[in-house]
């Protein structure tokens, strides 16, 4: 159970992030708006390339252990742990009021998700994956991400 919770969770996750974090806002402002700290009038393109590059940057990370957390849940669930500490972590640096509220519930989303996760992972139950709420709580993720991604095209 716990090998396949893992296996699943950690292909969900990346799935979920590149589709929900691939935006970066539009026109000349998204591509010259890479800034590691925010600015205290941050743009929505700033505050998008910001909150988008240091994902993509962790999910990177991620995708190339992707094969050896699959096979070692402890360090999957640890590498879970450091990637919902990076995704708050960029979620505060983003300042535009447009923005932060998307980066804040896609953060708390996947933060709910890594709690569940664990939950599962706990459980010597093999049912408690179709009984938990695992895809409502995968499907929020996604919702989240696309919410990010709409505001940061519009």
């Amino acid at each position: 159970m716990r090998t396949k919770l893992v296996s699943l969770t950690t292909a969900a996750i990346a799935v979920a992030l590149l589709a929900g974090c691939s935006a970066g806002g539009s026109g000349s402002d998204a591509t010259t708006a890479a800034k590691s700290t925010p600015t205290p009038t941050q743009t929505k393109a700033e505050a998008c390339k910001l909150f988008t590059n240091e994902v993509t940057d962790a999910t990177k990370g991620m995708q190339m252990q992707l094969t050896e957390l699959q096979s070692d849940p402890q360090a999957a669930m640890a590498k879970l742990d450091e990637f919902d500490a990076t995704l708050e972590d960029s979620a505060d640096k983003v300042t535009n009021t447009e923005v932060k509220p998307k980066t804040d519930a896609f953060a708390g989303a996947f933060s709910d998700f890594v709690g569940m996760t664990k939950d599962l992972a706990a459980s010597k139950d093999p049912s408690a994956l179709s009984s938990s709420g695992f895809t409502e709580g995968l499907q929020k993720l996604e919702t989240t991400g696309k919410d990010f991604q709409e505001v940061c095209q519009s």
